[in-house]
């Protein structure tokens, strides 16, 4: 096996700590020698379905032992990692399979039966979960993850030819038509980021990771990443909906490290006075930036924590931290490039600055990604010619300020994608959806400023009949992810539209910002 691939800290861990914990859940934990056993069965099993290098293998699950190995069976391959939210929708699984040719999928047993009805599109997806299925008959294509039992030949799995130009993973992303884009990130991406982040944030084989972040989320996932790199213990959870259970088995467990984003924040501090929190030592916080007010908060929460304020898109993971000595003066910054990495800002006039300017973010450096998948138009419009012949850089697309000392301050999008709750939305695919809704004329998806959700999701829709609300709720849940349903509707009988006839959503945003909002829906 290649030393530049993502398994050699894998393969480091389990020789130096076999018997350690290596992942611990609510229900069960593993340790780094089992862990293995397990990587290495599934990927024996994997190969034998047909799964080669390049190959895309798409992941359907919550956070779960079976999740990271997953992850690790598919590197071991040097197959291609496509992490799909839980709370994606049947139809838009459908469409990520399709655009990414994957040709295996690992999912739930409760996914069985609407799958088994799906599936007769790709007689060449390979459907493996996590347990077996109940009252349900498997396809002779079928196996759970559970009941696989190939011997782990640790030889010859994987080839000795890895390059770290080689595609590990596949994360699918909204662009502004609505489309998921896949950012496609390689060995060299995922080993540089991993390398950089737990550099500086000190990250060593006592620390225990405690992670609700959904994994099919690049921030989620590099906490295993991490975790395998320096030997730490990772403490999942499914999610953070129920944060009485998870604060408390974050607690049992000691955790040191706990990774944030801002929504998060609000649920623990009303009920961070019922736990001793006196283990976690260190705070990361990303997706979205924390207000001032959310960083008094944090430090007064956990007074012997580090905290660290971080910015980054998922085209290169991280861009920016900011040394914990330094939040406290410099609470609406995210801070520096992180190691191995440059960064500077091209003003209107398309001139590049490092200090006292504003205009669009450019990033430099190994984390860059190589482009999206399958979509050159888009790929073209983000990686750009750099300082080097043959390099390219990212133009990130946000409107950022560099003030006398080189510290960077996030404003603004260029284009219109929302983030909210840590996870980027766009409007027009949201807006899509609401139109098919009976009733609905005309609808557009305002983002306003919130101190929870980081962009608090507005639909505004036009309809000349009487709309009922609840029912729309319930429409839009069950067809999109719930970070992308609006937290508030407003139905008027015509919405305001400029001159060219198109909807103003800078007269809707108007009245919305300069009145108290009423309650969400």
């Amino acid at each position: 096996m290649s030393i530049s691939h993502l398994t050699h800290w894998l393969t480091k861990t389990v020789i130096s700590q076999p018997n350690n914990i290596a992942i611990v859940t609510t229900n069960e934990s593993i340790t780094w020698s089992a862990l293995m056993e397990r990587v290495q069965k599934t990927a024996c099993y994997l190969r034998k379905q047909g799964v080669n290098r390049g190959d895309r293998v798409m992941v359907w699950l919550p956070n779960s032992i079976d999740f990271v190995i997953s992850f690790w069976a598919t590197q071991y391959l040097q197959a291609v990692f496509v992490p799909v939210n839980p709370d994606t929708p049947l139809e838009r699984v459908m469409w990520l399979i399709n655009n990414a040719e994957a040709r295996t999928l690992i999912t739930e047993s409760s996914r069985a039966n609407p799958l088994q009805a799906e599936f007769h599109r790709f007689p060449s997806v390979t459907v493996i979960y996590d347990n077996p299925p109940e009252d349900h008959v498997l396809s002779s294509a079928t196996l759970t993850l559970r009941e696989i039992t190939e011997t782990p030949l640790s030889q010859n799995i994987s080839a000795t030819f890895s390059l770290d130009v080689d595609l590990a993973c596949l994360i699918y992303t909204s662009g502004s038509t609505g489309n998921p884009k896949g950012v496609m990130l390689t060995q060299r991406n995922m080993l540089s980021a991993a390398t950089s982040v737990s550099t500086y944030l000190k990250l060593m084989a006592k620390d225990r990771i405690y992670c609700a972040i959904p994994m099919s989320f690049d921030y989620g996932l590099y906490q295993a990443i991490m975790a395998a790199r320096v030997g730490a213990m990772l403490i999942l959870d499914r999610d953070f909906t129920r944060p009485l259970f998870a604060l408390s088995h974050a607690v049992k467990n000691l955790a040191t490290l706990l990774p944030i984003v801002p929504s998060m924040l609000s649920i623990i501090a009303p009920l961070a006075s019922r736990y001793d929190l006196s283990s976690i030592r260190k705070i990361t916080n990303t997706a979205a930036a924390l207000h001032p007010a959310d960083i008094d908060k944090l430090m007064a929460l956990f007074p012997q924590a580090e905290i660290f304020s971080m910015y980054g898109l998922t085209e290169c993971h991280r861009c920016t931290w900011l040394p914990p000595e330094m939040l406290k003066e410099n609470k609406e910054s995210v801070g520096y490039a992180i190691p191995n990495t440059e960064l500077w800002v091209v003003d209107e006039h398309g001139k590049a600055h490092t200090t006292n300017a504003t205009g669009e973010l450019v990033i430099r450096g190994a984390t860059v990604m190589s482009g999206y998948w399958r979509n050159e138009e888009q790929t073209k419009k983000k990686l750009r010619p750099g300082p080097l012949s043959g390099e390219q850089v990212l133009y990130t697309g946000d409107i950022c300020r560099l003030d006398e000392n080189g510290l960077l301050y996030f404003l603004a999008r260029q284009d219109d994608i929302l983030k909210s709750c840590g996870e980027k939305v766009a409007p027009k695919e949201v807006e899509g959806v609401i139109m098919r809704f009976p009733g609905v004329s005309q609808v557009a998806i305002l983002g306003l400023p919130h101190p929870v959700y980081g962009t608090e999701i507005v639909a505004c829709i036009e309809a000349e009949v009487s709309i009922d609300l609840p029912s729309i709720k319930t429409f839009c849940k069950t067809h999109l992810e719930s970070y992308k349903c609006p937290h508030r509707y407003i139905v008027e009988a015509r919405l305001k539209r400029n001159p060219n006839g198109k909807i103003d959503k800078n007269a809707l945003m108007a009245p919305l910002t300069a009145r108290p909002q009423p309650e969400t829906l």
